[in-house]
């Protein structure tokens, strides 16, 4: 039947059946979780332990889709402090395994743990690195007869109808793995900080690591002038730094305040002659001079994260921040800049 022929209410009981579907999917997968963790045994703390006091290297191996988890489960190893690399049993027994360092460390995958290449390269990393062995399958395997640790995933049926398509043993494996990595980078404690030098390019990376003197413009290129400037020296300075705005410094060098270009356009607005003006008047009369702190609103530090920055100017809705070592402007950062650097 073609979908033209399909009735409005055939339709709609298909996609009513769709849903119950997923959810009853999703609910076996709740029931999957809980029961992987009721597994949870001595064997867990050993191979944290294991793990947190390991100095080589943790190999990762598995066929099909438990290869597929061990590369991911390597890739999540290595971005939590544990140095890890996957290592495919076939390739292995073929040359590979001359990444396998001594003192390592195996941790093994295998849904059923009767594939004849993940155990007889379990069988070889003994032999070569002297080191643990952690097997994860479901219960009885084969395959944990040729470790140290044995861990465990429920033997329970796919999600498919015919119970055939790598679904609920996938994700138990996967979350097994994933939270075995966390303990072991918790025991080890390992911060917030340490993660993102992990992970330097990446949003979490620039967050945590990225601070104002990365983005600051400074130097010859800080629009800077004194309290005493004419407003023709402040039109000038602010066009042609091109940054929108001036810094203002009292006699001693010291931060005084910052006119922007919307300020200026806002005493024009008042019809104010800003002409005869000087820098100081001009701030003062501006809108930032009578409803705001002069001194303290709008700086920050060079040691300040670059994060923390974006946040305050999306809060106070302003674009830029005056950069103050003690008193004196060094610089300004921009919201443009931290934007434009994924922030």
């Amino acid at each position: 039947m073609c979908l033209q022929q399909l009735t409005l209410q055939q339709i709609l009981n298909s996609v009513t059946d769709d849903i119950n579907r997923a959810r009853a999917k999703l609910a076996h997968y709740t029931q999957a979780i809980q029961e992987t963790a009721e597994l949870l045994d001595a064997n867990f703390q050993r191979a944290v332990d294991v793990l947190v006091q390991l100095d080589a290297l943790l190999v990762l191996t598995g066929l099909g889709k438990s290869g597929l988890i061990g590369q991911k489960a390597a890739a999540t190893f290595s971005s939590t402090g544990t140095r890890a690399v996957f290592v495919h049993p076939v390739e292995a027994l073929h040359g590979d395994s001359g990444v396998i360092e001594p003192d390592a460390a195996l941790l093994a995958i295998s849904k059923g743990g009767g594939n004849a290449e993940t155990i007889e390269f379990a069988r070889q990393f003994k032999s070569v690195a002297h080191g643990p062995v952690i097997t994860l399958t479901e219960p009885n395997s084969n395959l944990e007869s040729f470790g140290d640790i044995a861990l465990h995933i429920p033997k329970l049926p796919e999600i498919d109808e015919w119970d055939l398509a790598p679904t609920t043993s996938t994700l138990t494996t996967l979350s097994l793995c994933d939270v075995l990595a966390i303990c072991v980078q918790q025991r080890r404690g390992l911060t917030a900080e340490h993660f993102a030098q992990f992970h330097p390019h990446g949003t979490l990376g620039k967050r945590l690591l990225l601070h104002v003197q990365d983005f600051m413009v400074s130097g010859d290129a800080l629009p800077l002038q004194s309290i005493h400037a004419s407003f023709s020296e402040i039109l000038y300075e602010i066009s042609s730094k091109g940054l929108g705005a001036v810094i203002l410094v009292n006699t001693d060098s010291n931060f005084f305040g910052m006119i922007t270009d919307g300020d200026i356009r806002r005493l024009l607005e008042r019809n104010e002659d800003v002409t005869k003006l000087n820098a100081q008047e001009c701030f003062q009369l501006s809108r930032r001079g009578v409803d705001l702190p002069q001194v303290t609103h709008g700086t920050t530090t060079p040691e300040t994260k670059a994060i923390d920055c974006l946040q305050q100017m999306q809060v106070d809705r302003i674009t830029s921040l005056v950069v103050l070592q003690g008193e004196k402007p060094i610089g300004i950062i921009r919201l443009q800049d931290l934007i434009a650097a994924g922030l």
